[in-house]
């Protein structure tokens, strides 16, 4: 699985809700903290400075939350940048 490119946080959301329902997210300055099962993973980014709506996170970091939170089947299923 190649780490390039970039995801929008939307997409993020969306396989979040069909992957690991019942995660909680915070927003923090510079990033979201989400949750999931006892695990956190705590510096989703919320993209680049600027106006922030629907930012592209890159794809090394929502590989890296799927891994920790043990999805990854359900999330390359959500999200096709992940296969």
């Amino acid at each position: 699985m190649a780490s390039n490119g970039t995801v929008p946080i939307e997409e993020v959301w969306a396989m979040l809700k069909a992957c690991a329902p019942g995660h909680t997210k915070k927003e923090t300055d510079h990033n979201w903290r989400v949750m999931y099962e006892g695990q956190t993973y705590p510096n989703l980014s919320k993209g680049k400075h600027g106006r922030r709506q629907n930012p592209d996170i890159q794809v090394g970091q929502v590989k890296q939350m799927v891994r920790l939170f043990g999805i990854e089947d359900c999330a390359k299923k959500n999200i096709a940048r992940l296969r």
